[in-house]
């Protein structure tokens, strides 16, 4: 049998260094330098594109290994629609993909749009996207609906594109005539659907999405921890991933797999599929055995020689569950083959056996019961195993299934259930079990997101000082007290937290677990648990989800530290320039505050002149950086609640006379050993 030749792998593009190099282009692509590339994609005559991501450009990397930069000029904006593609503007480029004709399209996600490159002309083009963020135009052209921070794109054989609209929760489908539709999502943030029409499942920051041979589209479902699946008549299913985010699986089925974010999915010519398992770290493959090897055998494999327990049920499916009340079966166990030893281990949080373990004679039997609990699930599909093991292994395998109903009221997202109003996300970078879960601090402006908050789809919004705590007939609990609201929305509420959020044990600058329960309508949510800290800063974003341009205006304007064009009077900063950062969660303040006030007059409304403002400074000053400089806290002038804003902080900073050019540098804030999230960006010149 002839020896099989060893992998190898090979940097092809990239020093291992971020930036970019003028000099680069025409050389060696292994020589150059690339800024956290996401995206890449080859095309016929085997030319590799990257979307060098924080360069803001499209760069190519043809057959003989040179690098040239094929869109994009690497100044964040928008421009250059009908011209050549290399004297365009980019912002944030995520996505790349390739039709058969060799166009190249890109998931423009700053700009909030595709664009297409003409393979013939090298010219580019909006096809699909309006450039302003939001949610609009199903069923007419894709150029004038809203798309939202979309990060992927993939194509049909047909010419139809799909695109992994993120922010909206949705892929969108544009045909030939360009014409655009959900292809699947609601646009709740969520997960259900499995089983049934993929317009009509719920996705949660869908960031990659590709095709197979056959139609069948392949959706990165990241914060769902998923990959789903729709098939050729629209249905969808999981593909891969237990919906917990984590590592496990390896060797085995790939819904029985943990995945953690998978931002990424495409296939191979043999039909293999490949996931980028993003906060795992890592490149997970899915194969599949030859059509006469049933991926999951009918019945239980014979049991090994010796000692063994046994079940005599394989599968268990529970009913819908009634108002959330536990439900419960029975399996039966005997000992084959003399006495034996047995334990029952629960593949999945939600599911209980009883008793977990036992010793059982030779010949005799037993039965466990098996209680699944609903509480706290979303709406959807569970699928989970219990596992008996006897002598050392797994003698058999129960396979469970349960389904949770639509809540009938108010229900808390299990995942991003309560986040920070800057940072957007429940989570943090990866610790030694998983994602980290973020604090909140007291004071800070949160979102809290789910379902059935309020009928309706539109929004009631607060008017007057203080805040209210029950505008719609909705009110939101923080361990027991009533949180001041923003707003209400059917899937979303914006509250500050207490002020005494915490207790002592936050004070004393410590974790606490604090408690959040929205009730609406006479019904109450089932309570989600968060972590309290003193600190846990976000820097506000100008597309509110916590990435891309800083929310940092010139001091006394309106103008963003932002590149030329990116808004109205947008300019870089230079040195000597004061800015205002915004941000929350920068901790207790002096003199303290009531909650739900700003810091104006009693009657919340402040003057021109200032004279009724109360400054409230931190009682910490925040660190600074931009790029990998630390400001001198000499350049912090003011650290503080934003006069005007509840729940709001305002950071004035003077820009040093050492700053390296950027477009896009990034601003970050530190207080107490806790930092706010990367991401966030300022223009320097």
């Amino acid at each position: 049998m002839a020896a099989q030749s060893a992998a190898i792998i090979s940097t092809v593009a990239g020093t291992g260094t971020g930036g970019y190099s003028a000099a680069d282009d025409g050389a060696a692509a292994a020589a150059a330098q690339l800024n956290e590339p996401f995206g890449a994609v080859l095309d016929g005559a085997g030319n590799l594109y990257i979307a060098d991501t924080q360069n803001n450009r499209i760069r190519k990397i043809d057959a003989a290994g040179v690098i040239t930069t094929f869109a994009g000029t690497g100044t964040g904006g928008f421009s250059g629609d009908s011209g050549a593609a290399s004297s365009a503007q980019l912002n944030d480029p995520y996505g790349v993909a390739v039709d058969g004709a060799g166009n190249l399209y890109i998931a423009d996600a700053g700009n909030n749009r595709i664009r297409r490159v003409d393979a013939s002309t090298g010219n580019i083009s909006t096809v699909a996207g309006s450039g302003t963020a939001g949610f609009s135009g199903d069923g007419g052209a894709a150029t004038s609906a809203r798309l939202n921070n979309p990060n992927g794109a993939a194509l049909d054989g047909s010419g139809n594109l799909y695109i992994a609209d993120t922010f909206n929760n949705r892929i969108r489908k544009v045909d030939a005539a360009g014409m655009i539709t959900t292809f699947a999502g609601t646009g709740a943030a969520g997960f259900s659907g499995d089983g049934g029409a993929a317009a009509a499942a719920q996705l949660n920051r869908p960031r990659g999405v590709t095709l197979d041979g056959a139609g069948n589209v392949y959706i990165a479902d990241s914060t769902n921890h998923r990959i789903r699946k729709v098939d050729a008549a629209g249905v969808i299913t999981t593909f891969a991933g237990t919906g917990m985010g984590g590592f496990s699986g390896d060797g085995g089925a790939p819904t029985a797999a943990q995945l953690n974010r998978p931002r990424g999915v495409t296939l191979d010519g043999a039909g293999n599929v490949y996931i980028a398992d993003s906060s795992n770290h890592r490149i997970r493959k899915v194969t599949f055995p030859p059509p006469s090897e049933p991926l999951e055998p009918p019945a239980p494999p014979a049991p090994e020689p010796g000692p063994a327990v046994l079940s005599q049920s394989f599968a268990l499916s529970f009913p819908p569950a009634q108002d959330g009340d536990p439900a419960a079966q029975t399996i039966t166990l005997y000992a084959q083959d003399g006495a034996a030893d047995f334990e029952a281990i629960a593949g999945a949080r939600w599911i209980e056996a009883a008793p977990r373990s036992g010793t059982l004679a030779a010949g005799a039997q037993t039965t466990i019961t098996v209680t699944v609990n609903p509480a706290g699930l979303s709406e959807g599909t569970y699928r989970a195993r219990l596992y008996i093991r006897s002598g050392g292994r797994v003698t058999a395998t129960i396979r469970i299934v349960l389904e949770v109903p639509p809540p009938a009221g108010p229900a808390v997202s299990e995942t991003q259930g309560i986040v920070n109003a800057a940072r957007m996300s429940a989570y943090g970078g990866r610790g030694l079990f998983g994602p980290q879960l973020l604090p909140l601090a007291p004071g800070a402006a949160v979102v809290v997101q789910g379902v059935n908050f309020a009928s309706g789809e539109g929004t009631a919004e607060a008017e007057g000082f203080p805040l209210p705590t029950m505008p719609a007939g909705t009110r939101v609990l923080i361990d027991g007290a009533e949180a001041p609201l923003f707003a209400v929305g059917a899937r979303r509420i914006e509250a500050q937290l207490p002020w005494a959020l915490g207790g002592e044990t936050v004070q004393a600058g410590g974790l606490a677990l604090a408690e959040v329960v929205v009730e609406s309508g006479g019904a109450r949510s089932w309570p989600r648990r968060f972590w309290a800290a003193p600190s846990a800063p976000g820097v506000f974003t100008v597309s509110g989800a916590g990435q891309g341009q800083a929310a940092v205006l010139f001091a006394g304007t309106t103008a963003l530290a932002a590149p030329l064009g990116f808004r109205e009077g947008s300019r870089p900063a230079r040195a000597g320039d004061v800015l205002e950062i915004y941000a929350t969660g920068l901790g207790a303040v002096e003199p303290p505050l009531a909650d739900g006030m700003n810091s104006c007059a009693p009657d919340g409304v402040c003057l021109t002149d200032g004279s009724n403002v109360v400054l409230r400074h931190t009682v910490a000053q925040p660190r600074a950086w931009i790029g990998a400089y630390e400001l001198a806290p000499g350049n912090i002038r003011f650290s503080g609640l934003a006069p005007s804003l509840v729940g709001m902080n305002l950071v004035i900073v003077e820009i040093p006379p050492n700053l390296a050019p950027s477009a896009a540098a990034e601003l970050r804030l530190a207080v107490g050993g806790r930092i706010s999230q990367s991401g966030a960006t300022i223009a320097i010149e």
